[in-house]
């Protein structure tokens, strides 16, 4: 018998078959028998043959025979339809369809590996099931690194320093941009915008890059929002580059620009960044990688359409300085060629770098497409809004591209990155400006990678832009497994083997590399740093607990790699034993296969005749030969033998007395205690950022004293609430009780009083109905529409049931005053009610202040009080509940200037407006109004705390000071410090009293302001 080969497998031998079957073209096919006994099939089916011209025969039962033994049958019986003549490709591969449909998923992916003729019957077979074929232009452009590299990240769970997005949030004012969007009651927000910029984002677009460029744009011209950064790449490549064109790459360059190249037609012509060595001990900066010119101007031809630059540039983080931006713009000129300029990271610009706008340069606008990115200028990639600004000449192009591709992009992002743009706009260059501060923060955390990658024995490239920096490990000295046994890059085998052992992503920086270049370039790879500090500490002690491990030298030196002119870079053999003492044949070359976690630690072993003991250390690793076996051999043979795959021999496993096994109790144990250490110093950490924070805000207090903008002043009126009983109908009581309730409002009236001049004795509005038919008390009918409006309307539920004295109040124009505040109109401070909900001591309680949550306060209250809450600045989005501080109900007013509504009082008469005046110090201003008053016009009002303005009823204050039982005097100008009038030479009889309030608060307000400045000077 004679073996046969499949591939790189050596089958075992195949047993002569005997013909059973002969089918009707001629073929004989024949059985497969193993030994002396044939197999069994475990499910019987019909082969059909399709040989000349697919004439179809029946053969011996087939079934789904093992994998091997169907192998063998497979290889004899191809061999014997060649032997029979039949010599048509076609004929042999549909006779032997059927088998192969039969073989099984593992016996299918073995023959679609192997290039002869039961692979092209596999192929045949499948090519008749359908005929769809991709486009030429996806012709090696299918691979995408991202989507390769992510699902490894993923996958293995690792600390990601892979993938370019930051794993913190977007600043405060961006996000509550985005959300102040989204809530907008106006449902356009919700739907289709203009296709090509919404229009808010495309005026504060063209507004702030005009100002950069020092030109003026036009909106709707100059601007083209499109669906990140990524479709504004795309659309500049289809619609400006045409089959033939050359488009010039530098390299290193994001990897998207060459398959946009030629999906677009177009050849990708490439140019490279050639390091230079920066000498005296230093680490290589990202501007030692320069331009050659006369390499550069050599590759501009007739046929050159484009040249795409990235500054600052990804991977590599150059910023591209003036002098070169002048030297590439000069050729673009020269040679009538268009700029692609990809500047999204154009303000992560570091070391008073300046980033320098090739489309600033002279002659350079008309040819520029410019490319920008909310993703990067906000941290908020999952937001996907890009733009491209450029001549109207050029982006109208773009605009046929995008209509007929995305045509749209989100309205709400447009919304909340215009408005985020809009707050950056006013702050524009000044220290609090997101775009000053976040570089200087990104700036940090590149520092504290660079250090850790030097102390590990990595050479970092230290970037002047972007959040990316390369790693040369050429001299990375750390335990690495041989990593030969591919046709990959080296540091794409690299970054797939850390990522799967060391739990650490980055990115292979060949991938951002043409082919001839990419073998010069794969001793890099890349990390991204705009991570949290948690996240940059995990991936540092990672790599410190990797230098730690002692490298080993696993090979002699004339197997080493050879260098091609590079770097020296650690070589590794391959895990191998040679034909020699204790070893009866050569040993298959294992790949390397590490263990599961956590690391798998095996006894010494030794072989059937004693000769190789070898000793297993800590997987991952290799397997080194230990020193009694160097003592009996004299250190002859070779230093290594085995490999990890001998774990999964037969060899018996031998324990000594000097190696322990490994107590996993204890392991899982102390694992678990690193974990509640290291979650206690995290929120150690966290507890420390926030005091921080907390000193950083009072600091800024104390040295920063903030502006006095609150209203220290009250004004009060009191009227009678006989007026009502000049209206003749229910309705219109109501209706002038709202006229008068609007007046007060309009001018800031912080207090009404009611009071009695009629023997009604109100005292309070609480109570049943009390009047005469549908007329109740005036007084307390007055005082309770006065609340009723005064109260926001999420709470009039809680404080006003139904009553006859508000039957109509219903229909009255609302007072719209700053605390009705809309619930989700965004204010500090708001009014709410206890809510009678059970809580844990010193936890306070929870209120209802109109929000989509409810708001916990500070202090435990009585369910059904009305309270003044202050919400927290800092609130957490997560949470159920938001935070808040009970405040007194006139703070808004003293600290913040905010108008907060009135209260209202009953009072018995004249005289006791006066006596049970609120505040301690009493009305220190009154003043009276009377047609018999002086004029308002001659009035100067001295400056005052709390100012009192009282109004007569039908029959004028006269009537007022008559019915007051306390009241000696006759004159009504006696009682008040000023008694005005503030209409004089009025053409009507009378003024009715809602007329009057709006008169003379309007007569008085502007003496009022000035009152209260002198006060405020004093």
């Amino acid at each position: 018998m004679q073996t046969k080969k499949f591939g790189n497998k050596v089958l075992s031998p195949v047993a002569p078959f005997r013909p059973t079957t002969k089918s009707r073209c001629g073929v004989w096919l024949k059985q497969h028998g193993t030994g002396s006994s044939t197999p069994t099939p475990r499910r019987s089916s019909q082969l059909v043959c399709t040989a000349h011209g697919g004439a179809k025969c029946t053969a011996a039962p087939l079934g789904r025979w093992p994998s091997t033994t169907l192998l063998g049958c497979l290889v004899t019986f191809e061999s014997s339809l060649a032997l029979k003549g039949i010599a048509n490709e076609e004929d042999q591969a549909g006779c032997l369809c059927g088998m192969l449909r039969r073989s099984g998923l593992s016996l299918t992916q073995a023959l679609l590996r192997r290039n002869n003729l039961l692979g092209l019957c596999l192929c045949y077979s499948k090519a008749k099931m359908s005929t769809v074929s991709k486009a030429r232009r996806l012709e090696g452009v299918d691979k995408n690194i991202w989507v390769e590299f992510v699902k490894l990240a993923a996958t293995y769970k690792t600390v990601n320093l892979g993938q370019g997005f930051p794993n913190f949030p977007p600043p405060d004012f961006v996000r509550e941009a985005f959300v102040a969007a989204v809530s907008e009651k106006d449902t356009l927000i919700h739907q289709y915008t203009r296709a090509f910029g919404h229009p808010t984002l495309v005026t504060i677009l063209a507004k702030y890059f005009g100002k950069l460029l020092g030109r003026e744009l036009d909106p709707l011209d100059n601007v083209l929002v499109t669906v990140g950064a990524y479709e504004a790449l795309f659309c500049c490549f289809q619609a400006l580059v045409d089959d033939g064109d050359e488009v010039i790459i530098i390299e290193p360059y994001f990897d998207c620009y060459e398959p946009m190249t030629k999906m677009a037609g177009g050849t990708p012509v490439f140019v490279p960044l050639r390091p230079k060595a920066a000498g005296d001990g230093k680490l290589m900066s990202s501007g030692d990688w320069q331009l050659d010119p006369e390499e550069l101007a050599a590759k501009f031809t007739k046929r050159t359409k484009a040249i795409v630059l990235n500054s600052p540039n990804n991977p590599l983080g150059k910023v591209f300085s003036r002098k070169e931006l002048e030297l590439i713009a000069g050729l673009c000129v020269k040679h009538n060629v268009l700029c692609f300029s990809d500047e999204v990271y154009e303000w992560l610009v570091y070391e008073g770098k300046e980033h320098v706008r090739i489309a600033s340069l002279p002659e350079m606008w008309e040819r520029t497409v410019t490319i920008g990115s909310a993703g990067k200028t906000f941290s908020a990639t999952g937001w996907k809004v890009g733009w491209t600004l450029g001549p109207d000449e050029l982006l109208k192009h773009l605009r046929t591209v995008h209509q007929n591709s995305v045509y749209h992009c989100a309205t709400a992002a447009q919304e909340a990155v215009a408005r985020a743009f809009q707050i950056e706009f006013e702050r524009m260059e000044k220290p609090e400006s997101y775009f000053v501060q976040l570089p200087k923060e990104l700036q940090q955390k590149r520092d504290r990678l660079v250090s850790c990658l030097s102390a590990v024995g990595m050479k970092p490239v230290v970037p002047e832009g972007t959040y990316f920096l390369i790693v040369d490990l050429s001299d990375f000295n750390a335990p690495v497994p041989d990593l030969q046994d591919s046709e990959e890059p080296y540091d794409f085998r690299f970054v797939k083997w850390m990522i799967k052992n060391k739990g650490l992503a980055a990115i292979p920086v060949s991938a951002f590399y043409s082919t001839p270049q990419k073998k010069n370039f794969d001793h890099f790879i890349r990390f991204c740093f705009a991570k949290e500090n948690a996240t940059l500490d995990a991936a540092a002690a990672i790599l410190q607990q990797w230098s730690q491990m002692k490298p080993v030298n696993l090979h002699p030196q004339s197997h080493a790699r050879p260098n091609r002119g590079k770097p020296s870079r650690p070589a590794y053999s391959s895990l191998r034993t040679r034909k020699g003492r204790g070893c009866e044949r050569d040993t298959p070359t294992p790949r390397f296969a590490p263990p599961p976690h956590p690391p798998l630690r095996l006894p010494r072993m030794t072989s059937r005749r004693g000769r190789a003991d070898v000793a297993f250390d800590s997987a991952p690793g290799p397997l080194v030969q230990s020193e009694a076996a160097k003592g009996e051999r004299g250190g002859s043979g070779p230093e290594l033998v085995g490999g990890i795959m001998a774990a999964r021999s037969g060899v018996k496993r031998v324990r000594e007395g000097e190696e322990k096994k490994t107590d996993w109790r204890k392991w899982k144990k102390e694992k678990k205690e690193e974990k509640k250490k290291w979650k206690e110093i995290k929120l150690l950490k966290k507890l420390e950022k926030k005091k921080m924070q907390e000193l950083m805000e009072k600091k800024k207090e104390e040295v920063e004293p903030t502006e006095d903008k609150g209203r220290h002043y009250t004004v009060s009126v009191a009227l009678p609430g006989s007026i009502l009983n000049n209206a003749q109908s229910p309705e219109l009581r109501t209706y002038l009780a709202g006229q008068i309730a609007r007046a007060c409002a309009i001018f800031c009236v912080d207090e009404i009083v009611v009071f009695d001049e009629q023997g009604e004795e109100s005292k309070t509005t609480e109570g049943e109905f009390e009047g005469i038919k549908k007329r109740g008390q005036a007084c307390v009918q007055l005082a309770r529409i006065l609340q009723y409006l005064e109260c926001p309307q999420y709470l009039r539920k809680y404080f006003f049931p139904k009553h006859q004295d508000l039957q109509f109040a219903g229909l009255l124009n609302p007072l719209d005053s700053p605390h009705h505040v809309r619930i989700d109109e965004e204010l500090e401070y708001r009014e709410g009610v206890v809510l009678s909900r059970p809580t844990r001591p010193g936890r306070g309680s929870f209120v209802n202040c109109g929000m989509r949550k409810e708001v916990q306060i500070d202090k435990q209250l009585e369910a059904g009080l009305r309270v003044t809450v202050r919400l927290e600045k800092q609130q957490n989005l997560d949470s159920r509940t938001q935070k808040g501080t009970v405040v007194s109900s006139h703070q808004p007013r003293t600290a913040s200037g905010l108008y907060w509504g009135y209260s209202v009082r009953l009072a018995s008469c004249l005289s006791a407006v006066f006596a049970e005046c609120p505040f301690k110090e009493g009305y220190d201003l009154s003043i009276g109004t009377s047609e018999r008053g002086t004029s308002v016009d001659q009035a100067v009002v001295p400056p005052f705390s709390h100012a009192l303005v009282v109004f007569g009823g039908l029959h004028g204050l006269e009537a007022g000071v008559d019915a007051d039982p306390n009241l000696e005097v006759s004159d009504p100008s006696t009682v008040f410090d000023l008694y005005l009038n503030a209409c004089p030479g009025q053409g009507s009889r009378t003024i009715r009293t809602e007329e009057a309030i709006l008169i003379s608060l309007s007569a008085l307000r502007p003496r009022i302001d000035e009152a209260a400045k002198k006060k405020r000077s004093n």
